[in-house]
């Protein structure tokens, strides 16, 4: 009797140890996973702060972080890219075309030419200013010789060296300046411009077709023509016009339009090219007038037709309203000044993007990342930086100066946690930075200042990490090992005691 309650005893102690070896058991599995500190990244990025007339942006990242030893790379970029163009095509470099009449050298108003040139020169040094990678060519619009004068009696005087009958050609243009951003080459050109003074009938078409082949490849392409007249003749055109029995025109006015509609639409076909290639178009619009002339028999110089071209200036170049192709002004000799220093240089700058000079980042540390943090600065993309951060003001420096347009400048540092251990940090959250301050100064020496508040984040995190190798036989935690020898040991200790009792209970 006394035998089956000890054994009613055994049972129950058995029991108890099973339910805590079980219990045991589980929390082994927790003992055994490995408890690390680990760096996890919170924010990846600051906002992206945009510059003035949304010309480009500063923005902070986190571009490459390692959790396990408490390292991230920031970058701080500074873009000088338009918005519009983030996500679309951008060209590394600009390149303009102007196109001047070589008529213009042989005036006998030298003031005049040397106020021309000086407009030019003025506008190109503008360009120049709004973004230092640009060139700028010059390109001469020639044609087939014209060597003939209307005399005190009206009549024209042929001289030998005219050649209207001879056939435009894409040969009528030439490149007077090699696209450049030395303004005193620009103006060296185009004073050595047709230096024997001839004169031509213009081949505008030609000129448009070398400019459009000409620009360098992945280029922001324009093309500003300064020709204030209408052209004489086209690529397959010339000047003389046959009329009578044995031509298809019989009289000398059907020979005139036949011409004029041949020129006018050859060029303005060269134009749309231009649209096709995608190269921007500024332009003079002469009057209506400028086609307007006199025609004389070749062979007595008698005046024989007074001709309106008015329809073919508006067949080739369109009207201000509704241009063929690109921005068009009308042009007179008293307005020239305005229109190529103010109007065509502010379309210029619509179509680039200009250079920001003076550029200089400060990036403000908390305190939290200086004391915890150790700081590595790399080589900017471009500029330069203080070599550690400064005590006094916690501050960063990178000077970039001048920022051209279409460009990023980049700065990247690294920041390591010195201690993974360290309590205090545990489950907070820290931003890498208190803020940023961008100063900058436009083309017009404009200060400005720009200031990013936001930050990217971190944060020191304990992560529970299980060994989830596999082996061909379940490989053993050293602590169950432990445990699970001693829990054996223990019970056959009591089931021996327990049984050697049992008996002796059992002989009484």
């Amino acid at each position: 009797m006394i035998g089956g309650n000890v054994m009613k005893k055994i049972i129950k102690i058995l029991n108890v140890f099973l339910i805590i070896c079980i219990v045991f058991s589980a929390f082994s599995n927790v003992w055994a996973a490995d408890i690390k500190t680990s760096l996890q990244v919170i924010k990846q990025a600051s906002e992206t702060k945009y510059l003035e007339n949304d010309q480009g942006y500063i923005s902070k990242t986190i571009v490459n972080s390692k959790p396990e030893t408490g390292e991230i790379t920031i970058e701080v970029k500074v873009s000088n890219l338009a918005k519009d163009k983030e996500n679309t095509q951008t060209y590394e470099d600009t390149e303009i075309y102007m196109m001047v009449s070589e008529n213009i050298s042989t005036s006998k108003n030298t003031e005049k030419i040397e106020k021309y040139i000086d407009d030019i020169v003025k506008l190109s040094s503008n360009i120049v200013k709004i973004n230092s990678k640009t060139k700028i060519g010059i390109i001469g619009i020639k044609g087939t010789i014209r060597d003939s004068q209307e005399d005190e009696n009206g009549n024209l005087n042929i001289g030998d060296n005219d050649e209207r009958e001879v056939n435009g050609s894409k040969e009528n243009a030439e490149i007077v300046v090699e696209p450049t951003n030395k303004v005193e080459d620009i103006r060296s050109g185009l004073q050595n411009m047709n230096s024997s003074k001839t004169s031509y009938y213009s081949n505008l078409q030609a000129a448009i077709r070398l400019a459009n082949k000409s620009y360098s490849n992945n280029t922001n392409k324009i093309l500003i023509s300064l020709f204030d007249g209408v052209p004489d003749i086209a690529i397959g055109v010339k000047e003389k016009v046959s009329y009578g029995g044995w031509t298809q025109y019989n009289t000398v006015e059907e020979a005139v339009k036949a011409k004029y509609e041949n020129v006018a639409t050859y060029t303005r076909n060269e134009i749309l090219e231009l649209k096709n290639n995608d190269v921007s178009f500024i332009l003079l619009r002469p009057a209506d007038t400028s086609y307007d002339e006199s025609w004389y028999d070749t062979s007595t110089g008698e005046k024989i037709l007074d001709f309106d071209g008015s329809p073919y200036v508006q067949k080739l170049y369109g009207t201000i309203e509704n241009p063929t192709y690109g921005k068009m002004y009308n042009f007179t000799d008293e307005n020239i000044d305005t229109i190529i220093a103010e109007n065509i240089y502010q379309d210029v700058k619509l179509l680039m993007q200009s250079d920001i000079n003076s550029v200089k980042v400060t990036d403000y540390f908390p305190k939290e990342i200086l004391n915890n943090f150790d700081i590595t600065i790399h080589k900017p993309s471009t500029g330069t930086t203080s070599n550690e951060i400064d005590k006094e003001t916690n501050t960063l420096e990178w000077n970039i100066e001048i920022l051209e347009g279409n460009s990023v400048g980049t700065l990247q540092y690294t920041l390591k946690l010195k201690d993974m251990e360290n309590e205090n940090l545990l489950e907070k959250t820290i931003s890498t930075n208190e803020k940023i301050v961008l100063q900058y100064k436009d083309i017009n020496e404009k200060e400005y200042t720009l200031t990013l508040s936001s930050s990217p984040q971190v944060k020191l995190s304990q992560i529970a990490q299980e060994d989830t190798t596999t082996a061909p036989t379940e490989i053993p935690q050293t602590g169950q090992n432990i445990f699970a020898g001693v829990l054996i040991i223990a019970i056959l200790i009591i089931l021996i005691i327990s049984y050697i009792k049992a008996r002796k209970y059992k002989n009484i």
